[in-house]
């Protein structure tokens, strides 16, 4: 059985209303650019964990004149039918599983699990190091719902705080906040640095079966791994971030830094080594999600295989086989032997007029 037989979309992104049924493990969408095949996947994906894999604001998400969104899917689980839904009015969210209201996002995300593929996945390794604090973030709380309960709650009180130290100060209220941020910080660093570690290995073995390499991250961060150090130290630093008007220690300036045969990838890799780690460090997500995850997972690909060679296109649909449910995005029915039991979604004039 399948993992996803229906979804529901309402006022998301550029649609105003859709249902979809599915009735295959390999789902294609087709359309021309504009219409909303990347929407479909972000909907699919925001089931699963929450959270989009293009943007970290819900007004972002809700249709331009729509003050909210709806989503729900049709999905086997764990060997029976369920129902997910998602209601999104504002800054206040109401999911639910069946009839019953889910309190508890750790709850709700234990359902099925998502690995995306999409053509900005090569700032993962070629970018800033906001894209790769941002992939690790996503794998990891994809396998630990703790994570993702950690790095909320340590987000949060930075905003607040940040909020805090600028004028008019209160520096009581900046206080406030920092056993908050001391509670989570070293946890999510150990976390980081533990998953660091997996993707390491997972990679080289990825390149071993290509013909070899060697992979190391380097994980950085600047703060103490204890709770009452890293409160000493924010309590220490407080005079000084009022000047700045910012927090200046804390996971939101992690570091990853790769090297590929002792070189700095970012400075010294070549365009196509940085396209061919890119995409075996989403491989890599796959695998560790798909060994390590008792939900079903889905592969969600955006059209990520046209700068591949015909035997890179091979290895790549060889990985990605091993998903419950596959769902890709293309603006033709690609002609590859891949597809041939493939179910094809047009989606030309069905999900509105605005860009996707």
């Amino acid at each position: 059985m399948f993992l996803l037989e229906q979804l529901n979309l309402a006022d998301f992104r550029n649609c105003e209303s859709g249902e979809f049924h599915f009735s295959g493990e390999k789902v294609v969408f087709t359309g021309p650019n504009g219409t909303g095949k990347t929407n479909l996947l972000e909907s699919i994906y925001f089931l699963s964990i929450l959270r989009s894999f293009r943007s970290a604001s819900g007004r972002e998400l809700t249709r331009i004149g729509s003050r909210g969104f709806e989503l729900s899917a049709r999905v086997h689980s764990r060997g029976y039918p369920e129902t997910l839904k998602v209601i999104q009015h504002g800054n206040r969210r109401e999911t639910l599983i069946g009839s019953s209201r889910i309190r508890r996002s750790s709850e709700f995300i234990r359902e099925f699990r998502a690995v995306v593929f999409v053509p900005e996945d090569r700032n993962i390794a070629g970018g800033s190091s906001s894209f790769r604090r941002r992939f690790f973030d996503m794998l990891i709380s994809t396998l630990d719902s703790t994570y993702l309960t950690r790095l909320a709650d340590y987000s949060r009180a930075l905003a607040q705080r940040n909020r805090a130290l600028k004028p008019p100060v209160n520096r009581s209220i900046v206080a406030a906040f920092e056993p908050e941020l001391a509670a989570n910080a070293p946890s999510i660093a150990a976390l980081r640095r533990q998953y660091a570690g997996s993707v390491e290995q997972e990679l080289n073995a990825l390149l071993k079966q290509r013909g070899g390499g060697e992979f190391r991250i380097l994980y950085r961060f600047d703060y103490p791994e204890s709770e009452s150090e890293y409160l000493a130290l924010l309590e220490k630093n407080r005079e000084r971030e009022l000047l700045r008007a910012c927090t200046g220690i804390g996971p939101q300036l992690d570091e990853f830094e790769f090297y590929l045969d002792g070189r700095q990838l970012r400075h010294y890799g070549s365009t196509g080594q940085i396209r061919m780690i890119s995409l075996l460090l989403k491989l890599a997500e796959f695998n560790l999600v798909r060994r390590s995850a008792s939900e079903k997972v889905a592969v969600l690909v955006d059209d990520v295989t046209g700068e591949l060679d015909e035997a890179n296109k091979n290895r790549f649909f060889d990985a990605i086989s091993g998903a419950d449910q596959q769902f890709f995005t293309f603006t033709e029915f690609p002609a590859l032997p891949y597809f041939r039991d493939a179910e094809e979604i047009p989606l030309a004039g069905r999900l509105g007029k605005r860009n996707d």
